[in-house]
């Protein structure tokens, strides 16, 4: 190999090299296309799977709850869902008063409508943990914890 060639080849390594370490480094997460496996993902809040989880969530709130009147949801301000030997729904879910009383208690809470009368109206910030296995059917709450305020 001629001298002239060998400086030229070492020039075009040491060109490349020092492109190559000049580079910017780029985060992993824009080369993922997929969601991960086993993470929390966000979910559209008008998902069937949410809507029950939100259900089944309140359910658990109105058995724990001392109040005289049912409440249901109105709002779900996040849904995330993580997939992981079932389905986990983790939602901020706000719980308003109805006029339905517990003691005449309905299953269906779209027959409750909200609380008019100023005095009683209610709302709790909820944060629920809910756990579904879709191909078993049954779905739980397994955590939740509410506030008056929206502070947690």
């Amino acid at each position: 190999m001629s001298t002239d060639m060998r400086v030229s080849y070492q020039s075009l390594v040491l060109l490349f090299l020092a492109g190559f370490c000049s580079l910017e480094k780029i985060p992993v997460h824009t080369f993922i296309s997929r969601p991960i496996p086993g993470a929390l993902q966000n979910v559209s809040k008008n998902d069937t799977g949410v809507k029950e989880a939100v259900l089944t969530g309140t359910y658990s709130f109105n058995n724990k709850s001392n109040d005289a009147f049912l409440f249901k949801a109105s709002a779900v301000d996040d849904a995330k869902r993580q997939i992981v030997k079932g389905v986990r729904y983790v939602l901020e879910v706000e719980l308003s008063r109805t006029v339905c009383r517990k003691r005449y208690s309905t299953d269906d809470l779209n027959n409750c409508p909200f609380q008019t009368d100023r005095l009683l109206q209610q709302t709790f910030f909820c944060h629920f943990d809910v756990w579904s296995v879709p191909w078993m059917k049954p779905i739980s709450t397994t955590y939740f914890k509410c506030r008056t305020n929206d502070l947690f």
